[in-house]
């Protein structure tokens, strides 16, 4: 009688991960891992028959001790592990799998993969060890060059084809960039002459960059080599990094282990960034967010580090810590030579849709070369002014948009000697194939010349331009390309930042989180960088220490880190950046998603579920984010991304739908003779990211419940209102133009309401959001207080809060009459309440229990102004 044959499920994306000059690390996900008992992996050296088997358990999770007997690990993401060793260096091997289940029955094999080891690494002989392991313990130095290149501008005008001409790549299968792509090691450029070398996995020197600190000769050719511009070497006391003290090297040989301490304690951390009171800057209070994000085990091939607190051997038990970090450095390399000093140079590739400008601010920094990118077809514009900041009316206002973004992340407040902020500006102009007749092509570029002149004049955003160039990515040859890399590299020399002197011992650091990136470790707490920085062989112990190295690796693109979020780094960026196009992108590959009624409810308020959000983050093959739904929402919620709302539902700031400020007043009776207004009170930008409207919408849906409108909720792109008592007659109305923010209150009671407390309350509390945002992300923006008559355009012919304290009166150009000064202000300046009533001081979420709280509040006795009091115009 025939046997009946069982199959089950073959390995799914089976790969070869990580491969040494003498193992390889194998890596699969399967479908039902509670079933398969055991695997099977075939190896055999390429072009030969003679296949190897190795059979090992399965294990849903398997301690250190089982994965170094040669059992299976199971990392974050949900994919196995396992690791084969004692394999011949710079040999092909050959590898296929399948699983065993109950009864022997055994599924399919996978698809064989195929890879060579790697040469075999440079040892280090005991003496080397001990010489390099005492450098490291000293306070010595290396300069430190890097080139951050940040390519911006509107879609579709060839940002992605001008990023892979840079690298000499074929531009044929071009797609236009889904959210932020970060190319990193695809290229360094020699900080003696400027020229790029282009490669894949492109070394980072380390082992030469340590070895060059014993060499008194290499340190000679260094320094005779630098150029540096006078400017770099007297950093303004505004730079994002001048709170790093240089070190120089007439003193650093002096110092010992003890003064580089004392140093480091000196070194300048200006006090809004260095407190521990920064901790919690988070408005809605939640702290030691570590605790509570889920940190599942990685797996580990390395020895981990034998701690002698237990404690806190179980709290880092998830990191990769080995025993000999400076043996690790020197293994990864054959290479006993000195090479040229190199700057490590990344390319990110921004998205040019407005829909991810919100989540291009988590980016953004004032330590790199921006380069942005425009049609030549396209005329220059200046940002039009409208009620609601929806959308640029014009192609050209991205430019400018951009322009206004990175001077946002200017390092001083004056512009220096030189004549340029920093971070520089290349602008680059695509599509110069349009214009083969020179004639056409002068005339083109003297108009272009003309409309910059006519948008930025003599505005100081203008002086971050340091050269434009006009391109053409498909017929123009490398020669072209050449000029735009020698001008990314004489920009970045000429940065503040260029060749400062930080701590060598940063180098084994980077190499420990490096080491965490490969183990699939996306993200950490500032409690378990603590303990990589505590490994002996880098003993960095001091928190400012540590912090300024923080800093440092967010400048460059190594992480990303926020000062007030410190529980939250990224080790990946581009983990976080695939995070956010999960969200964001339109290009969602499950196409039964459109027929969800979450997904409609998602598309037309911006309100999303948790469901939905686990299907966003799947929908990609393969996905990265399987089984970290909880990490991510603490995330998302942290960045303001998405807000939680009830019923385990979220809503999304940058996908809220955009509505008209009229058709809004309208549908909710604002224009009405029942609805009672107080004064607008506005915050004018000189430019406005629109990304703040985003993170005060966030505040303030945390705070109250959203308005209720027929068939939804009130809350839209650039116009939200929201409910601030219980009965849903008071409320405030929340709206932004091009460069403004603005406050109304307004009610449909009919009895005397109390509110002067409560206009002032939320002044100081937006006021100091406002102020922490710009902390978080680094920007230097800044706002004059106006205010606006309560029928008045709040976008407008406002009134300067200055001005009105001088004057008893003023004209108002749309009522044509004289308005009192003190009647306009007055609501919102009131500072004798501090304290500002969320959900539960107004009782938006409580029983009737509560009544009492929120009468009391209305009611203060000292609280002598009510909406009767208010003049409305």
């Amino acid at each position: 009688m025939r046997r009946l044959i069982k199959t089950r499920s073959t390995p799914r994306e089976f790969n070869i991960i990580e491969c040494t000059d003498c193992s390889m690390t194998i890596g699969w996900f399967i479908d039902v891992p509670d079933q398969c008992l055991s695997y099977e992996l075939d190896h055999r050296v390429r072009g030969t028959d003679d296949w190897s088997t190795e059979t090992f358990l399965s294990g849903d999770v398997m301690t250190d001790e089982d994965f170094l007997s040669g059992d299976v690990m199971k990392d974050e993401d949900g994919r196995r592990m396992y690791k084969l060793q004692n394999l011949k260096p710079e040999t092909y091997y050959e590898f296929k799998m399948r699983s065993v289940y109950k009864d022997d029955v055994k599924s399919h094999y996978s698809e064989s993969k195929t890879k060579q080891t790697l040469k075999l690494v440079l040892q280090l002989s005991e003496e080397d060890k001990t010489s390099y392991k005492k450098l490291m313990q000293t306070s010595e130095t290396e300069n430190r060059y890097f080139v951050r290149t940040m390519i911006v501008g509107k879609e579709t005008v060839g940002k992605t084809c001008l990023l892979k001409r840079l690298l000499k790549e074929d531009i044929s299968d071009v797609t236009s960039t889904d959210g932020v792509d970060i190319v990193v090691r695809r290229c360094k450029i020699n900080i003696e002459d400027g020229k790029w070398i282009i490669g894949k996995e492109i070394d980072d020197d380390k082992v030469s960059r340590i070895k060059r600190a014993l060499d008194p000769n290499a340190k000679k050719r260094v320094t005779q080599n630098m150029q540096v511009d006078e400017k770099n070497l007297k950093r303004s006391e505004d730079d994002e990094m001048s709170t790093h003290q240089k070190y120089t090297s007439d003193t650093k040989d002096s110092l010992d282990k003890s003064d580089y301490k004392n140093e480091s304690a000196i070194l300048a951390m200006s006090e809004d960034l260095t407190t521990d009171s920064k901790v919690n800057l988070d408005q809605n209070g939640d702290t030691n967010e570590s605790s509570s994000l889920v940190m599942p085990a990685d797996s580990t091939s390395d020895a981990k580090f034998n701690q002698d607190n237990n404690e806190e051997k179980k709290e880092s038990s998830s990191l990769v810590m080995p025993d000999d970090l400076v043996s690790n450095v020197f293994s990864k390399t054959a290479d006993n030579t000195l090479s040229n000093l190199y700057a490590l140079c990344e390319l990110w590739d921004f998205a040019g849709q407005k829909e991810f400008y919100a989540t291009h601010q988590a980016f953004l920094t004032s330590s790199a070369v921006y380069l942005v990118v425009a049609d030549m077809k396209d005329d220059i514009s200046k940002q039009g002014l409208s009620q609601c900041f929806a959308d640029f009316q014009h192609i050209g206002e991205y430019v400018d948009f951009w322009f206004d973004s990175i001077h946002c992340h200017r390092t001083t407040k004056e512009r220096p000697g030189s004549g340029h902020f920093d971070p520089p500006i290349l602008l680059v102009f695509t599509g110069k194939d349009r214009y083969e007749n020179e004639a056409d092509f002068m005339k083109r570029e003297k108009e272009l010349n003309g409309q910059l002149d006519q948008v930025f004049g003599y505005q100081s955003k203008y002086h971050h331009l340091h050269s434009k160039f006009y391109l053409s990515n498909i017929k123009d040859n490398d020669e072209e390309f050449e000029k735009l890399r020698y001008a990314i590299f004489e920009s970045a020399q000429k940065m503040g930042n260029w060749g400062n002197a930080f701590p060598l011992k940063w180098i084994l650091l980077e190499h420990l989180i490096e080491i965490n990136k490969n183990n699939g470790k996306n993200f950490i707490n500032f409690t378990d960088m603590s303990h990589l920085a505590k490994h002996p062989d880098i003993t960095m112990v001091d928190h400012q220490d540590l912090m300024l190295f923080l800093r440092f690796q967010h400048n460059v693109g190594n992480i990303i880190f926020f000062e007030n979020i410190p529980d939250l780094i990224i080790l990946r960026p581009q983990w976080l950046a695939d995070a956010f196009r999960c969200l964001v992108s339109d290009r969602v590959e499950n196409r039964r998603l459109h027929h969800l009624v979450d997904w409609t409810l998602f598309i037309r308020q911006g309100k999303i579920s948790e469901p939905l959000i686990t299907q966003l983050f799947e929908s990609k093959v393969g996905s990265q984010f399987s089984g970290q739904n909880d990490n991510l929402h603490k995330i998302m919620e942290k960045l303001d991304i998405l807000v939680k709302i009830e019923n385990s539902n979220y809503i999304m700031p940058s996908m809220m739908p955009s509505a008209k400020f009229e058709h809004v007043c309208k549908n909710n009776g604002i224009l009405t003779e029942k609805c009672k207004k107080t004064s607008w009170i506005c915050f004018k930008f000189e430019f406005l990211p629109p990304s703040f409207f985003n993170h005060l919408s966030a505040w303030f849906i945390r705070n109250y419940n959203p308005s209720k409108v027929e068939g939804g909720i009130a809350l839209y792109r650039g116009i939200c209102m929201f409910d601030i008592d219980r009965s849903g007659g008071t409320k405030i109305l929340v709206t932004m133009s091009t460069d403004t923010i603005a406050l109304q209150i307004v009610t449909f009671s009919e009895q005397q309401a109390v509110l002067e407390s409560l206009c002032s309350s939320i002044y100081n509390k937006v006021t100091q959001l406002f102020k922490n945002i710009t902390e978080r992300y680094k920007v230097k923006i800044s706002f004059k207080l106006h205010f606006q008559c309560s029928d008045g355009y709040y976008f407008q012919d406002t009134f300067e809060y200055e001005n009105l304290k001088t004057v008893e009166e003023l004209f108002c150009i749309h009522h044509k009459q004289m308005h009192r000064s003190d009647q306009m202000y007055s609501p919102w300046m009131n500072n004798e309440v501090k304290r500002i009533p969320d959900r539960v001081d107004i009782g938006n979420r409580q029983d009737d229990n509560t009544q009492s709280n929120f009468m009391v509040f209305n009611y203060l006795p000292f609280v002598n102004l009510s909406f009767n009091q208010f003049h409305f115009f």
